[in-house]
């Protein structure tokens, strides 16, 4: 298969905070062992070449290269939904579908972070990069959604170096820990707990310690992981089993771990000494049981509940957005540059070679008229001759294929050149 040739376009079949509670986005979540079950599962459907799977703690997106774009909504909804073992009537109302520039744009938006919960937030092109580099080291990639990913990376980058939308940004760790100030006043004499120590749980403990916290318990799956933050910022490191029976110890508690099932359960919690205690889910899928939210003495929110605190931040950035949008629509301009061009890669190629097969033919005639030293010489001569004097057109070639007439470029050179004896590649 000639994959140059074929027509490949970009789709993303997606759910996100905009479009759906916290509840669905964890039963449609991927991370661990079911991330490469998926994409392997993903990558034997009729239609798909290549994939990446985004899931975040505010978004699951599927991305795919495909030969049939318009087709292929239905094909992937019904695969998630059998996946993740949910109806597929639970899922479409929530969904979105973009193929072609629109799935490209909204890649571009998602990595430049103007799509994300906390507008500005700094994790998203982290997390972009890290889908990207797991499916292309499981070798679920090839050169069309390589090259998408890699230019949204960059692009998030020049985002980030060239606007403001991260000037003074904050996360969603900050979120939750302004959340309990809001709850509970001042939290320099609280007792606090957090549950997962990955990025988003230094980045909450971070938080807690600049709004005066100095009384810790941490839990985590490796507890040497909790001892190493028991003692850089003070506290104690608790096994993540006693978490339930800690409850009652803790003025609030912020959970961010990676788990396919409810950590902190109603059912074994203990709650004795602390009038009132502050439970913050930043965890997808979530860490605590919903029925918390119905328990006397504790005030659960999760992500869908910082909705406040995510309004005034975009009021505050919002005047950053404008130039994000125009680095967006540049760095989509250019990718829509780079796909009309594919159209000329075997034009480029056959033209190449048949400059390439003069340069060959003739240092044939050379061979054993001149010392091999001299030979050397040629050939190094022939090869860089070769290249300056195809710079150009090669590159006019390209511009040209950008703009929509390849085939017009086609059909000039081959009867220029008599290209056409030569031939077609085969571009496995």
């Amino acid at each position: 298969m000639s994959i140059i040739q074929e027509n490949y376009h970009c789709v993303v079949l997606g759910i996100s905070h905009k479009t759906c509670s916290v509840a669905l986005r964890d039963r449609l979540g991927f991370s661990g062992d079911s991330l490469e079950a998926g994409l392997s599962s993903l990558k034997l459907l009729p239609g798909i070449s290549e994939a990446v799977i985004l899931s975040t703690c505010n978004r699951i997106e599927i991305y795919a290269a495909t030969l049939y774009p318009e087709s292929l909504r239905d094909t992937l909804i019904h695969w998630w939904a059998n996946f993740c073992r949910i109806d597929e009537s639970e899922l479409i109302p929530y969904c979105f579908y973009h193929t072609h520039a629109e799935a490209v744009f909204h890649l571009y938006s998602v990595v430049s972070s103007i799509d994300s919960l906390v507008l500005g937030e700094n994790q998203i092109l982290a997390q972009v990069k890290n889908a990207f580099l797991f499916s292309q080291k499981a070798g679920y990639l090839d050169f069309f959604l390589n090259h998408l990913f890699q230019s949204a990376i960059a692009l998030g980058k020049r985002v980030r170096e060239q606007t403001k939308i991260g000037e003074g940004s904050v996360s969603v760790a900050f979120l939750a820990v302004e959340c309990c100030r809001h709850e509970l006043g001042d939290l320099s004499s609280a007792r606090a707990g957090v549950l997962g120590l990955g990025e988003m749980g230094a980045l909450a403990v971070s938080n807690l310690y600049a709004a005066g916290v100095r009384d810790f318990y941490f839990f985590n799956r490796t507890f040497q992981k909790s001892e190493e933050f028991a003692g850089r910022y003070g506290g104690r490191a608790i096994p993540l089993n006693e978490v339930n029976d800690s409850l009652g110890e803790l003025d609030l508690l912020i959970t961010c771990a990676q788990s396919s099932e409810y950590l902190v359960r109603v059912s074994g919690s203990s709650k004795a000494g602390r009038p009132k205690t502050v439970l913050v889910d930043i965890a997808s899928p979530r860490n605590m049981d919903p029925q918390f939210a119905v328990i006397d003495g504790f005030s659960l929110f999760s992500l869908d509940d910082l909705n406040q605190a995510v309004t005034e931040n975009r009021l505050r950035r919002r005047h950053a957005v404008s130039g994000v949008r125009d680095l967006i629509d540049s760095a989509l301009e250019d990718f829509i540059l780079w796909y009309h061009s594919l159209s000329v890669v075997p034009l480029i190629r056959k033209f190449s070679r048949y400059h390439e097969q003069i340069g060959t033919e003739l240092l044939e005639k050379w061979k054993y008229k001149v010392p091999p030293e001299t030979l050397d010489v040629l050939e190094r001569f022939q090869k860089e001759f070769c290249g300056k004097i195809l710079h150009e057109p090669l590159s006019q070639l390209k511009k040209i294929g950008g703009a929509g007439l390849g085939l017009e470029s086609k059909l000039l050179l081959e009867k220029l050149y008599h290209l056409e004896a030569a031939g077609e590649e085969n571009h496995e």
